[in-house]
């Protein structure tokens, strides 16, 4: 990026005027400036409410049962202190990471009191467990279905163990409901994770797609983390891939664009798994790059850690050598979303809680 096009970039986020921009504006430029701190608290940050799932998806720690840290529930209150204690400083919220988000009971309710304080948040589901009056009542303002194929057969190779019936069904439930809601903030996305065996769906999926009435669809190009799993997974349609093809062909698995010695994303967000121990970014499944927890230190004490500054010190120098980084073009800057309040309301203990008892089972079975 050149000169003239970072002062660019850096004058719309002054102008955009939207909360988070000054935090924004000065870790970007501390960045560009090869100093790893102090910074302010991010303006983006994403918490994980579980690490366990009831899919089995074979390219993920969690489903292929490689996750190495203790299986956990974000907790209620310890969430919502953090919150308190820094929604004037959080533009965005990204509340996923290593399991199903609605997996945890409490979801619901923990991002309506996000929302409560002005924070945008998004989710991503497999959508097996997804309730619609919950997902209203939240006032998310954005949730991402993401689907593995569009038959139950070619959905399950790679969402091993989910049901396409039944997100289909959760998936409507909400689409129609929301019709019912004049002033709602929720925006429905429907994600298709383009692979091998269902790269001949994709024309089916956006048709489908434009017929049910979501506000966004999306092809997603997949993730995998060797070649075995390339192999397997990664579509003959290369416009899906953003891993280097010549390398690929040689046994190589490395993506298209390698940043050299800088990240703004880890200049700008932080990954909190749900104990409350960050990692630097989302290519940390396993927490081998732990920074702190911030339920005891605090956010801003952990994103100014030792380690956390250590951490982006060696991004600067010698990226090369960090593992997290091999498979990753670096996301670039967070986008900060224009806040909407909280506008419709409705009292959840009225909300039909059904499903309950098939999620006490589910945990029961991924976490005790």
């Amino acid at each position: 990026m050149s000169f003239i096009s970072k002062i660019t970039t850096l004058s719309k986020i002054i102008a955009s005027n939207q909360r988070g921009w000054k935090s924004l504006v000065w870790n970007t430029s501390m960045a560009r400036l090869n100093k790893a701190g102090p910074l302010m608290t991010p303006a983006h940050i994403a918490i994980e409410p579980t690490n366990a799932c009831n899919a089995k998806c074979p390219v993920c720690e969690t489903g292929k049962d490689e996750m190495l840290r203790t299986k956990g529930l974000l907790d209620r209150k310890k969430f919502e202190l953090l919150i308190d204690k820094n929604f004037r400083s959080i533009n965005t919220l990204m509340y996923y990471f290593m399991g199903e988000p609605f997996l945890n009971k409490n979801s619901y309710d923990m991002i309506k009191h996000a929302r409560s304080k002005s924070i945008y948040v998004e989710t991503c589901t497999n959508g097996d467990l997804v309730d619609a009056k919950g997902v209203l009542y939240s006032d998310i303002n954005k949730i991402s279905f993401q689907i593995g194929g569009m038959t139950e057969k070619s959905h399950q190779i790679y969402r091993v163990n989910s049901s396409l019936n039944k997100v289909k069904k959760n998936l409507y439930e909400l689409i129609e409901e929301k019709k019912k809601v004049n002033n709602t903030n929720v925006q429905i996305d429907l994600g298709f994770i383009v692979m091998r065996h269902n790269e001949n769906e994709v024309d089916e999926f956006i048709k489908w797609s434009k017929e049910i009435g979501v506000d966004t669809a999306n092809i997603i190009d997949p993730c995998v983390r060797n070649m075995v799993e390339g192999y397997a997974y990664l579509p003959k349609d290369k416009k899906y891939w953003f891993y280097d093809e010549e390398a690929f062909e040689k046994g190589i698995l490395k993506p298209k664009l390698i940043p050299h010695n800088n990240c703004d994303w880890i200049w700008n967000s932080m990954q909190i798994n749900w104990d409350g121990e960050a990692v630097p970014c989302c290519r940390d499944p396993n927490g081998m790059h732990t920074l702190g927890n911030v339920f005891e230190m605090g956010l801003n004490n952990v994103f100014n850690s030792k380690k956390s500054v250590d951490f982006r010190k060696k991004i600067l120098s010698r990226q090369k050598s960090v593992g997290i980084c091999n498979l990753c073009s670096s996301y670039g800057l967070p986008d900060l979303q224009k806040i909407k309040p909280k506008k419709f309301v409705t009292n959840f203990d009225t909300i039909n809680k059904s499903i309950d008892k098939d999620l006490d089972k589910i945990i029961d079975q991924q976490i005790n």
